[in-house]
């Protein structure tokens, strides 16, 4: 009797258990709305070489894919994955059902896209995300560029032009080839620290001071000049506590780190 009350237990356990994780499934798959394909074009996900052959999204910049899912209430919610300055973002936007109808019948409307088409329309893309981030990056700022031999070169950036990107080395101007830079170290944007502005300028300042007074014991001037030494002393001091500032903020930043592949960079010299 124990034995087969206990086979009874373990049935009805079993059959709990079983239940319980389809309930859970259930619940999972009722939360998780199903993917809505746009059109047999371009099935359940729309790709960046999509995107630009049929003009769907020609408002975002950095598209890399987009899926549709119903939302009721005859809406539509289409997750929009972008690529900002190398690095995954995601969109959300909502559109009617009707709207949603209309850009079917867009693409539904034109023709397959084909291999040539994406290989045509790859090659374009590469290019322009890679001269957007070589723009983005403000003139004089410090950057790393890797040659495709290996060889880094460290620089301010001077420009681009025929896709052609200048660096100012220590020593000499750098001109290279965009599709021989295999990697590019660089600072997307230069954070800021207020907090020690003032304190940086104070001490700068004082220590302006401080050396216009050794010096003002070393010579012995006049007194006019005494005060004249001191004021050179102070504006210099003020001056070298901006730069400082700004060095701070600089290195303090953080660093975004971009990369070609040997591929996307024969692509770029074609």
């Amino acid at each position: 009797m124990c034995i087969r009350d206990r086979d009874n237990t373990r049935d009805s356990y079993d059959l709990f258990i079983n239940i319980h994780c389809d309930s859970t499934i259930a619940f999972i798959n009722a939360q998780t709305p199903d993917i809505i394909p746009l059109s047999k074009k371009v099935g359940l996900t729309v790709d960046a070489e999509e995107n630009i052959f049929y003009r769907i999204f020609n408002d975002i910049d950095g598209f890399f894919s987009a899926q549709f899912y119903e939302a009721g209430n005859n809406k539509i919610v289409v997750q929009i994955v972008f690529v900002d300055f190398s690095q995954k973002s995601v969109r959300r936007r909502t559109m009617k059902m009707k709207e949603f109808i209309d850009l079917q019948h867009h693409v539904d409307a034109q023709p397959f896209i084909t291999d040539i088409d994406r290989e045509a329309i790859s090659k374009n893309l590469t290019y322009l995300i890679t001269i957007d981030i070589i723009e983005s990056i403000p003139h004089d700022q410090f950057i790393i560029i890797e040659h495709r031999s290996g060889k880094k070169i460290r620089g301010s950036v001077l420009g681009i032009e025929d896709r052609l990107i200048s660096i100012q080395t220590p020593i000499s101007v750098e001109t290279i080839p965009i599709w021989d830079m295999a990697s590019l170290t660089y600072r997307k944007k230069i954070r800021e620290i207020p907090k020690i502005k003032g304190f940086l300028y104070a001490v700068s300042a004082l220590g302006g001071v401080i050396l216009a007074e050794i010096w003002n014991e070393q010579t012995r001037p006049r007194i006019d000049l005494i005060w004249h030494f001191r004021f050179i002393g102070t504006v210099l001091g003020t001056l070298f506590g901006a730069e400082t500032y700004q060095a701070v903020n600089i290195i303090s930043s953080p660093t975004t780190f971009f990369a070609l592949t040997p591929e996307e960079m024969d692509k770029l010299k074609n």
